[in-house]
């Protein structure tokens, strides 16, 4: 049992070695070589728990789908409105501290989609996950009477997803015509006009780091 506690916890180090490299150097130097330096250990020691570099890159992606996603579901659990939620959902979909190493991985991820179908199939869950967690959220904010949807919380949804992707994509690369502040004004005003409510993006918590 402690054997595999270490294993486990050995794969996960490697795993937040690769999240580090990929988010700082780029996927195309997520190499073995750089991996293990990030790691503090031997390549050949990677080759034991992942013996081909894209087995690894792959758990990695997974990794930070999961991660990324589970972060934006606690953002919004708890008794709280739809309009609290949505808010919440706003502020979480836009890279920036404790979540933009996740957001850099993944736009990096984002890349290789076209070239490879298990990226591909990642970044199709990963968005399907996130439009179901802001449909859910119209849908009961419709229901209670809170929101007064233009269009169905579907499309809403997906919309919505699509407008934080396409934004963090100027937001990580650095867009001098994009800041934070002029993406979360755009996210606000399209809740404003699907929902009839105005709604600014807001953080779950003060400083509440998210893993």
């Amino acid at each position: 049992m402690a054997r595999r506690k270490d294993q486990t916890a050995r794969r996960e180090h490697l795993i937040s070695a690769t999240l580090k490299t990929i988010a700082t150097h780029g996927l195309a130097e997520a190499s073995m070589k750089n991996i293990a330096e990030e790691a503090g250990i031997s390549p050949r020691l990677i080759a034991y728990y992942y013996p081909e570099l894209d087995d690894l890159i792959e758990a990695t992606h997974q990794a930070a789908t999961d991660r990324y996603y589970w972060s934006r579901q606690r953002d919004i659990e708890g008794e709280l409105s739809p309009t609290a939620k949505l808010a919440r959902l706003m502020h979480s979909g836009l890279p920036r501290g404790d979540d933009l190493l996740l957001s850099q991985v993944l736009d990096e991820m984002s890349v290789s989609a076209s070239r490879s179908p298990m990226h591909a199939t990642l970044m199709t869950l990963l968005f399907d996950r996130e439009v179901s967690l802001y449909a859910a959220v119209l849908d009961v904010g419709a229901a209670l009477g809170e929101f007064e949807l233009t269009d169905s919380s579907d499309v809403i949804a997906r919309n919505f997803v699509a407008l934080e992707d396409a934004l963090g994509l100027h937001l990580l690369a650095n867009n001098s015509s994009m800041t934070l502040a002029r993406a979360e004004q755009q996210l606000a005003s399209y809740a404003r006009a699907t929902t009839g409510v105005t709604i600014e993006p807001a953080p779950a918590t003060s400083g509440r780091a998210k893993s």
